[in-house]
């Protein structure tokens, strides 16, 4: 029986090659595109679930609020939070901390920059990582201490143990030895946890820095918490705001108050951190975007399969016929045209998979992903995989399966015909849900695209262009560097500052208003005299600081202290925060400030710049007041000539070689900055056209397979129009018409659909784009031209067919 299955399905595949090949083709590149996003998806929602009890680690996040401002987010937690979380939980286990930095390391006389944790002892006990060398008892035995990771072993010591080797690191002015303790495995690419280098914490490397206190604004390391097998994590969230009203200080005379500003904690599971923790690359709401993409392309290569197999149905109807009147049941109907179903599928499936064995290096490349599809490895991606073929096919071919298994022969060997109005009407329904996924599709990867480049494109209230910014300067030489950068003909200017644009600044200053109410926090910046004519921000009022005494808060010297008054520039949405009606306003006006909780001094307004964007379109301009705090100046960014770019870099690395030889020099080019800023969208913007063009493809191959199917099955009927006098504008006129129908009615199904999406995903930006009807309609048409563009061609053959030939046999 299975073998006269097999036999009649592939004769009907060789008997009718355009369809067959329609039928597999689209399956094929449904089913790869349905694989290759939903391997990224797969791969995204699989971050930090290898390390032991992953389920039941979750990291402490700080959201900073305010009243009237937006939430200022924080992956990191304040210090005192840790023993506040043993005192007030006794389902916590166990709490780790850690902070990352880029540090200098110098091995064998060689320089190399090196990513580092400083971390608290228990980190390996905690994380149960797995030592290759030495152990976690002993991991941290001295502050002098280093583990790493064994891919950081093979750089270091290749060919060697590296165990008791000595390795040393730059922590401030100075080289320090430390001892390898042990070496763990390497981190997974897809972690949050970069465990390649880690120091023991050291309180004594930060002496004099404000972030490393009790100060709740400064929030610096991440905080990983291990609460109990079984504990109820939403007993756990809803104590979490009391725990800020009863220990967030609130200080006398304004000073740090509580009232003003505030926070918020967020326990995030570890597993989900990559997608939901504050300040990570990922998006859940792009992966379920993309998803939805993927089962959208799946659906038309489905509904593509199901609407060509209906439109067959009169061709094997008396086939059929003739098995019933021979004896064959229903059963045995299904059975046979399921069959044939789940063969192509599970063919088109073997396709798929070579698709994406050949796609998979340009698509990582893409993506900037590392997905990978090992069958042999992961039996339950096989499965899966299977599972997927065999469903597909039992779903494409269940209704004519079911059409055929009721079929009663009687109604096509009396007439040598099929019913077929039924058909005709669910062949027209399904093109309306394929071309309404695809103008779906088509209108939101357009608004994506023009919101990613309106995002771009928006002004972000300096220049970028021709920006280097060098970190590592905050050491008594960095007025040297400066000089030797100034002496440089490919140097146009230089300036200084703690942070830079896109990364955003963690200095909270308070100050009171004009009308003596309550503080307000604004985001504080140290900066140098250059800053703002580097990065050419306008001036509204008053004038820039300078190198004046006045203008300095805090000296580069030993043991310097804050002035008690000093100068200070505001932006224009600070000075309207403070209650000025006028930038000039504010110039000249004394606002007491507070650097910290015990720390107050009284600011002088000297000028107000024009806002400038710190974050990404997604967020708003925040208030900010910039001062100079020589101490504070890690950053520094360097115009440099744009004609001579090769060059002004040449001349940069060469004056840090005579500056800092001991150091390596590490520096970012700011409009990379910026782009990176909108990497999310942009990979959105990508994604989506590319798979809006296989969806498209996907519909249009479906649209030829009827159109060939119709001109077949109303070849008489345009002889007799033609043979009555009708003239071949009226029969194109008339087959286009047939297909226009749907398609428009698509669109009036897909506009909705997409403007929902996409308002809802626009209002996620301060600075957004507006949604016009212009566009919508355009790719209406532009949908509708190309439904035209792929019929034309059959409708054109049976318009121009002689009507003899169609009507010699009746």
């Amino acid at each position: 029986m299975f073998e006269n299955y097999l036999k009649i399905a592939i004769r009907n595949l060789m008997r009718n090659k355009l369809f067959s090949f329609i039928n597999i083709a689209g399956l094929a590149v449904g089913l790869a595109a349905f694989i290759l996003i939903t391997l990224f998806v797969r791969d995204e929602f699989s971050w930090d679930s290898h390390w032991t009890r992953s389920s039941d680690i979750y990291r402490l996040e700080n959201t900073y609020t305010r009243p009237g401002q937006p939430d200022r987010e924080s992956p990191n937690a304040v210090d005192p939070l840790k023993d506040i979380f043993f005192d007030t939980f006794r389902e916590v286990e166990d709490i780790t901390r850690y902070f990352d930095a880029g540090m200098t390391v110098r091995n064998n006389g060689e320089l190399f920059g090196q990513r580092t944790l400083f971390a608290d002892a228990n980190f390996f006990d905690f994380f149960s990582m797995r030592f290759l060398e030495g152990n976690a008892a002993n991991a941290f035995a001295t502050q002098s201490n280093v583990v790493i990771s064994q891919r950081t072993a093979e750089k270091y010591f290749a060919g060697s143990s590296a165990l008791g080797e000595v390795i040393s690191v730059r922590i401030g002015d100075e080289f320090r030895d430390f001892v390898v303790s042990g070496v763990v495995a390497s981190p997974k690419e897809n972690s949050i946890v970069v465990h390649d280098f880690i120091l023991p914490f050291n309180r004594e490397y930060f002496v004099g820095a404000r972030w490393f206190t009790e100060d709740w604004r400064f929030a610096i390391r991440q905080t990983f918490v291990r609460f109990a097998p079984g504990t109820d994590m939403s007993l756990i969230r809803a104590e979490l705001p009391a725990i800020v009203d009863r220990h967030l200080p609130k200080g006398q005379d304004g000073m740090e108050t509580g009232r003003d500003w505030s926070m918020t904690l967020s326990l995030v599971p570890i597993e989900g951190v990559h997608l939901y923790g504050n300040g990570e690359n990922g998006d859940a709401d792009v992966l379920y975007g993309f998803l939805a993409v993927a089962v959208l392309i799946l659906l038309i290569a489905v509904v593509n399969f199901l609407n060509l197999s209906m439109a067959r149905t009169a061709h094997r109807a008396r086939e059929v016929s003739m098995r019933k009147v021979l004896g064959a049941n229903r059963s045995q109907i299904l059975q046979q045209f399921l069959g044939e179903s789940v063969l192509l599928a599970l063919v088109s499936l073997m396709i798929a998979l070579a698709l994406v064995e050949l796609a998979l290096p340009y698509y990582n490349a893409f993506l900037s992903s590392l997905v990978q599809m090992n069958l042999l490895e992961d039996p339950a991606l096989l499965a899966a995989l299977l599972a997927l073929g065999i469903g597909v096919g039992l779903s494409a071919g269940s209704m004519h399966a079911t059409y055929f298994a009721l079929l009663r022969p009687r109604d096509v060997l009396y007439s040598n015909t099929s019913p077929d109005a039924g058909t005709t009407r669910l062949r027209a329904g399904l093109v309306v849900a394929q071309f309404s996924i695809s103008v779906a599709l088509m209108i939101i990867a357009f608004f994506v695209n023009q919101q990613t480049e309106y995002a771009r494109q928006l002004d972000l209230g300096f220049s970028a262009d021709n920006l280097i910014v060098v970190s590592g300067t905050n050491g008594s030489q960095s007025e040297t560097f400066k000089q030797r950068l100034l002496a440089s003909p490919f140097v146009e200017a230089v300036g200084r500052s703690s942070d830079v644009p896109t990364e955003g600044s963690e200095d909270r200053l308070h100050i009171r208003p004009l009308d003596g109410g309550e503080p307000v926090m604004l985001d504080g910046l140290p900066t140098g005299p250059d800053f703002f004519s580097v990065y050419r921000i306008p001036l509204l009022a008053g004038r820039y600081l300078t190198d004046a005494e006045a203008d300095i808060l805090r000296k580069r010297e030993e043991n310097a202290s804050y002035r008690p008054d000093a100068n200070i520039v505001i932006n224009a949405m600070a000075a309207k925060l403070l209650g000025f009606e006028t930038p000039d306003a504010a110039v000249g006006q004394i606002m007491p400030t507070d650097l910290s909780s015990t720390l107050r001094v009284n600011a002088t307004i000297v000028g107000v710049v024009e806002d400038f964007h710190f974050d990404s379109a997604r967020d708003v301009i925040r208030p900010g007041i910039y001062y100079i705090d020589q101490m504070r100046q890690s950053d520094m960014t360097v115009r440099i000539n744009g004609g001579n770019r090769d060059a002004a870099i040449n001349s940069v690395e060469q004056a840090w070689r005579e500056t800092f030889p001991d150091t390596l020099l590490s520096y970012r080019v700011m409009e990379d900055m910026v782009e990176q800023q909108y990497q999310s969208e942009a990979r959105l913007s990508d994604v989506l056209l590319m798979f809006t063009i296989l969806a498209v493809t996907i519909s249009c191959m479906g649209l030829y397979g009827l159109a060939s199917f119709t001109a077949e099955r109303r070849t008489k009927e345009i002889g007799i129009r033609k043979v009555l006098g009708a003239r071949l504008g009226d029969i194109l006129k008339l087959l286009l018409w047939q297909f226009s129908k749907p398609i428009l009615l698509a669109n009036l199904l897909a506009w909705p659909a997409a403007f929902y999406f996409l308002n809802d995903w626009l209002n996620g930006f301060a600075y957004r784009i507006e949604l016009d009807l212009l566009p919508f309609a355009s790719i209406g048409a532009a949908a509708l031209a190309i439904g035209w563009m792929t019929v034309i061609g059959h409708a054109y053959l049976v318009a121009r067919a002689n009507p003899i030939k169609a009507l010699r046999h009746e």
